[in-house]
């Protein structure tokens, strides 16, 4: 059978909440929290940690194709996917796709992925959607956005549910955009949006998805609507009578915010962890028109997987909108360019250890080690290891908060230090890296830590992106 193999979710540890935002503006607090991107995580980054958490033990190599869907990629002209696909360790041979420019980019990338496995030009296809979207300071967009990714495998197995429709309404209203050269998203009249764009668009996808499967409102158990509004999510939901308590899935603003092209699939993600076998969930998702997805459960889900609920409720509160501004500003394009030029040709070389995580383990002593290198750094022995990939978890062996010399050798602050660590991966690895995602207090000894891909720096114009520890707790 064909359909959905597994999903995953991710958000980022940090939150703020919106009295904190609406008070250093002067304007009114939607209420809850939002998700707030680390200062070194961007789209690729939080795509390969839904990745993770989607493919979980599966072996990468048996993966054909990922395509990534974003409005937020950081380059305008090179392919996030690539980085993607070897963060995550598939084959060379996998398939890269970049879909962008629309907030439907995550439906869009699920379709055409579900057609490349239905047609057999792909065993497995994983679906990776991630937003870290800028909002003009102190602005109503700056409550409601939040950042975030979810990723979907589609292939033939053991599948959870299946996808048995899709349906399409296309809209060239100006809604919202972004240029070129625009840092932060514009709009004519969110009214008019609203009134012409989503409570047209996405009531007409969901009724011509329905009705080409011969099914009512009342035959579907969950309906998913992403639209950039929270409360048009509710008029929707009252203009095609649905039961709010009961087949409207939560839209997480008051824990996460709008995601922006992942947020279909994160809720999708949420509505297949609580679902029951033979249920039909209705996805819409909006941008441009709107897209719609049918998709029917074969295995129940009894609770919420540590994709979904576990991830979400781990947070670490940004107590000042200053502090959020600094975040902010640290992750927009270019804000990690220093002086100096890194070596790309060496880069490129040690992308095995440096993107795809791989160690070396010594024939002679059998010592596992990192980085790859010509000798082992215990016995000597030369040209004489194989390469392994290393585990993503381990603890704390000893560390030191340093006030001297910044996160990837950057020039510090002097105020934030950066803490580096050696820690013990459990497949007995011992690793010097730098840890993220952390304040000073929580570091110790023996504290669990999980790897993950993060931008180090942007020395030469170039994203260099490779691994920090953060604490795993």
């Amino acid at each position: 059978m064909t359909g959905i193999l597994s999903y995953g979710i991710y958000v980022p540890a940090w939150r703020i909440a919106r009295e904190t935002i609406a008070t250093a503006g002067g304007i009114f607090s939607a209420g809850g929290e939002r998700s707030v991107a680390g200062w070194d995580e961007d789209s690729v980054t939080m795509a390969v940690e839904a990745g993770f958490n989607c493919i979980g033990d599966m072996d990468p190599g048996e993966i054909d194709a990922v395509y990534f869907a974003t409005v937020t990629p950081p380059f305008r002209e090179k392919q996030s996917s690539a980085f993607i696909a070897a963060a995550l360790d598939l084959k060379n041979t996998a398939r890269t796709y970049d879909i962008t420019d629309t907030l439907r980019s995550s439906t869009q990338a699920l379709q055409a992925a579900w057609n490349d496995v239905k047609s057999g030009t792909a065993r497995k296809v994983l679906v990776v959607a991630a937003d870290c979207r800028p909002a003009a300071p102190r602005s109503q967009e700056e409550q409601f956005y939040g950042d975030g990714a979810a990723a979907i495998l589609l292939g033939e197995g053991a599948v959870i549910a299946t996808i048995d429709g899709f349906a399409t309404a296309a809209n060239a209203l100006p809604g919202v955009w972004r240029r070129e050269t625009d840092r932060y998203p514009s709009s004519f009249d969110a009214r008019f949006n609203k009134k012409c764009g989503f409570l047209q668009d996405v009531p007409t996808a969901i009724s011509s998805l329905l009705s080409a499967a011969g099914l009512t409102v009342g035959n579907a158990s969950k309906f998913v609507i992403s639209v950039p509004d929270p409360a048009g999510t509710l008029e929707i939901a009252r203009l095609l009578k649905l039961d709010m308590a009961t087949q409207l899935e939560d839209l997480l603003f008051s824990q996460v915010g709008l995601t922006g092209s992942p947020h279909c699939l994160l809720l999708l993600s949420r509505a297949l962890g609580k679902s029951k076998e033979g249920q039909y969930i209705v996805c819409a998702n909006y941008g441009d028109g709107c897209d719609a997805v049918l998709i029917k459960t074969i295995a129940a889900a009894d609770t919420i997987t540590e994709s979904g609920a576990g991830i979400i409720n781990k947070k670490k509160l940004v107590r000042s909108y200053g502090r959020f501004s600094a975040i902010k500003e640290a992750a927009e394009p270019g804000s990690l360019r220093k002086q100096g030029n890194p070596s790309i040709v060496k880069y490129w070389r040690d992308q095995k250890w440096g993107l795809r995580r791989y160690g070396m383990r010594c024939n002679n002593c059998g010592t596992l080690q990192y980085p790859i290198s010509i000798c082992c750094l215990k016995c000597g022995a030369m040209d004489n290891h194989v390469d392994v990939r290393l585990s993503r978890r381990g603890k704390v062996f000893s560390y030191t908060h340093d006030l001297l010399l910044g996160p990837g050798c950057t020039e510090s602050d002097g105020i934030n230090p950066c803490t580096r660590a050696i820690v013990d991966l459990d497949d007995g690895c011992r690793i010097f890296i730098e840890m993220t995602d952390n304040v000073p207090e929580e570091v110790d000894i023996d504290v669990p830590v999980e790897l993950s891909l993060r931008l180090l720096h942007e020395k030469g114009d170039f994203a260099v992106y490779g691994w920090r520890a953060k604490p795993d707790k």
